[in-house]
Parts: structure tokens; sequence; C-alpha cells
């Protein structure tokens, strides 16, 4: 006979928090949270007293809950909504350099590598990890223009258990000869992933976790042709979108010497069919007002990548005037524009550049939680399957300790759970993730002893 308790497959019980609005942060104390066999989140339960808890179970196994202590608690995965793959290679290395000769540099040549499948593997293999390990447990990558290595960055994540939207990279123009398609190859080649994704997906005996997602690297690299052809494939497929804009002055001088038919850099993807509510555009650092307008009303969304910025030098985007704008924003590390795979230092880093550009409107920790986790779910378009704790929602979750051997937090008699949290915000890293959860289930890394499994 079907009962609640054998629905459930896991139970938390202890502090959970969670962004319930950009301006409230929820600390739930004595919660109970059930996960069903399809990670999604089934029950939640507020403020049970320890010797009420067994009640409040109505039959779980005791195996199952997961008792946490006072120096931990469970938030959500973080949502990473502009990361490169491949660029985990030479994440560090660079930042003396402007965007378009980082380019030149460092990534063309080392994406060019990519043509071999075992070398893709390999490094993939590390990227996603370490992506993982740092509790993003929801990711846009890019990765290459290179059919098979793209297909293997799929076969990685899905071995990890990543959440993902993973994009085949577009370029027929102004790219160096050996990094560079034919217009009829990169649509061909595009078309071909996406049938490869959907084709793995349909296999699969649980809600599928990767998604493919339209990706020009940026409009100088594609003709007006292929960006057609782009919004194209996007309708047919009904497929995400995702690629910069206005990162760097130079660049932007450069895109409308290009389209010089188009009104702004912005209305570049508007005219191509590239830019509606399913698009996540990365930077969005010198956008005239017309451009925000032109984003409001296609309802697109922009990745804040902070660190990226300040490194690559390309300037300091207004988060303020976005959110005043009700555009989505989420928070991006732009690896390896940005020197790391963690969204805790891309959130260090946004309020950092929001001190710098305005001392009277910085951004709280309220709103930089919420831009890690729901306003990434926004941004991506998953705010109803991920983000938070709502009941319904698939359980993306990292528990975290701040009394982990080696934490890099200190923790003191006078800490409570707000100011643990905070610290871990601002103090913690990847030691502090103990566990890391993808739509219900433990992700088990590379090296991990136990394999991923759906029950």
């Amino acid at each position: 006979m079907k009962t609640f308790a054998n629905t459930i497959a896991r139970v938390f019980y202890g502090t959970l928090i969670h962004s319930v609005s950009i301006t409230q942060v929820e600390f739930i104390k004595q919660g109970l949270l059930f996960i069903d066999h399809q990670g999604r989140i089934a029950k939640l339960l507020k403020n049970v007293d320890q010797d009420k808890v067994q009640a409040a179970l109505e039959g779980v196994e005791d195996d199952k809950v997961v008792y946490l202590n006072d120096d931990q608690f469970v938030i959500p995965g973080f949502v990473d909504t502009h990361i490169h793959a491949p660029q985990h290679a030479f994440c560090g290395n660079g930042h003396d350099l402007p965007l378009l000769q980082w380019l030149d540099t460092y990534t063309f040549p080392c994406e060019s590598k990519f043509a071999n499948r075992d070398h893709a593997r390999k490094l993939y293999t590390k990227s996603v990890s370490r992506s993982l390990r740092n509790g993003t447990t929801t990711a846009s990558w890019f990765a290459t223009i290179h059919l098979e290595a793209c297909k293997e960055l799929v076969n990685i994540i899905q071995e990890q258990g990543q959440r993902a939207y993973v994009g085949k990279v577009n370029m027929n123009q102004n790219s160096p000869d050996f990094l560079v398609e034919t217009t009829e190859d990169s649509v061909r080649d595009t078309r071909a992933f996406v049938e490869y994704v959907n084709g793995v997906n349909a296999k699969l005996d649980h809600k599928p976790l990767v998604t493919p997602i339209i990706t020009p690297r940026f409009a100088i690299s594609c003709t007006s042709e292929l960006l057609t052809e782009l919004g194209k494939l996007a309708k047919e497929y009904d497929l995400p979108i995702q690629s910069h804009l206005c990162e760097n002055l130079n660049e932007i001088d450069f895109t409308m010497s290009l389209f010089p038919k188009s009104a702004n850099y912005t209305a570049v993807y508007a005219d191509h069919g590239l830019l509606n509510d399913r698009t996540i555009m990365a930077h969005c650092v010198h956008m005239k007002d017309e451009e925000l307008d032109l984003m409001k009303e296609k309802n697109a969304g922009i990745s804040h990548c902070a660190n990226s910025n300040l490194n690559l030098k390309s300037g300091l985007a207004d988060v303020r005037k976005i959110l005043s704008k009700d555009i989505k924003v989420g928070l991006g590390t732009d690896v390896a524009g940005g020197y790391s795979p963690s969204i805790l230092e891309a959130l260090r880093a946004s309020r950092s550049v929001s001190v710098a550009r305005d001392l009277d409107t910085t951004l709280l920790v309220s709103e930089l939680f919420y831009l890690a986790t729901m306003g990434g779910a926004r941004v991506m378009e998953l705010q109803d399957t991920i983000g938070n704790f709502e009941v319904g929602k698939e359980f993306d979750a990292i528990l975290v300790n701040t009394a982990v051997d080696n934490s890099p937090i200190d923790i003191y008699d006078h800490d409570d759970i707000e100011t643990k949290f905070e610290k871990y915000l601002f103090v913690g890293d990847d030691r502090n993730n103990e566990k890391i959860y993808v739509q219900g289930r433990e992700v088990r890394l590379p090296g991990a002893t136990v394999a991923v499994s759906h029950k």
C-alpha cells in the first residue's frame, strides 16, 4: 500500500536557509524537509521541536533522516549562469590583458586543442568536478566549436550529475584560422549536437538534467547569416540561447562596425531572433538605457560576471540599475576571465563592484544570496524548478558545515546561525560544502567510492 512514508527518499532536520524574495532570506530553524524519490521537495515543516520529530516524520524510517548539528545548514545549490568549460585549463592566467588580446593570447589557442576528444575528456572531467565541488548545482556552459568534444562534455556532466545548459560554440568569422567554422558546418554541427543531447535524454529513467543551448560566441565571431540560422534553430527546438553582450568598449565598437543596420549591440541579437525570455547575456557592463529597455521588453536575462569584468578591466556593471528595471539577473563565474569557479567568489566580487560604483546603493547580503540562487534560476528560466525550497521544486542543495576540519571559518561562542551563514558567504569555500545534492541525490565526484544513482 502506498503511504506518504514510502514516497520519501530523504529528510533533513535542522536549519534550512533560502531566499523567499530578493530582500528576504528565510532562516528556518528546526525545519523538516522531505524529498521524494523523484528528487522533489514533498513537504516542508518549520519549527518542529526535537521531541515532536518522530511524529512529524509520519512513519519515515530514521535511517533516511539527516540530522544537522548547530554548525550545519542546508541552502539551495548555486547557479552559475556563465562559465567556459575549456578555459579551466588556464584559470588564473592572463589577467594583465584586456578582453580581445586575452582571447587571442590564451583562449583561442587553448580551445583549439579540443579537436582531440581525449584531451576534452581529461580537462572537462576536472572542470565540471571543480564547479560541483564549489557548490554549483546548475551551470550554463560554453564548450568549443568541436562537435565530438561537446558530446564528451555532455557525457561527463551526466556522469557527475550536475544540472546544466551546454552550448556548442559558433564562430565563422573574425576568428583564428585554427578555430573557425564555415556557416554550413556550424549550423550542421549545432543541429547534430542538439539531436545528440536529445537522444541521450530520451534514454534516461529520470527527468533530464542537461539541456542544449544555442551559443554564438559573440556577434563579432558570427556573420549575420549564421546568427539568423541559429535563431531559427533556437525556435525550431525551443532552446535557450546564450552569448556575450557589451562587455568591453572596443568589442562594442567592433560589433557596430560589423552590424551598422542594427540600432545598438543588444539589437543585433534581437534582429536575428536571438533575444527572448530564454536568452542569457553575459556581462552587460556598458549598456545604454534603450538596451536595458529592450532586455526588459524581451524578458531576457543578464549574467553578472563581476570577477571577470574586474580582471580583464572591462568595467563595473550597474547591477542596481538593472534590478531597478526588474530585469532578470544572476551571477556568473566566467571562468577563465574570472579566476575562480566559485559562485561565492562571484558573490564577493559583486559586492565589491557595487561598493566601487556607489557607496549609497551597494548590494545587500540578502540580494547577493538571491542572485547566487534564485536570481540565477530566473535567468535560466528554471525558477519553477530550482532556486529555493518551495514545495514541488526539485532539491538542488548544499549541506554546509562551518566547523568542518580545516575550515577557513572560525566559529566563536557569540556566533549564531545568522552570523555563521554570513561568514560562509564571505569567508567560506569548497571545504565547507560537506555534501552536494542535485535532483534529490547526493552528487559523487570523481574519486568517490559510491557511484551516482537514481532511486
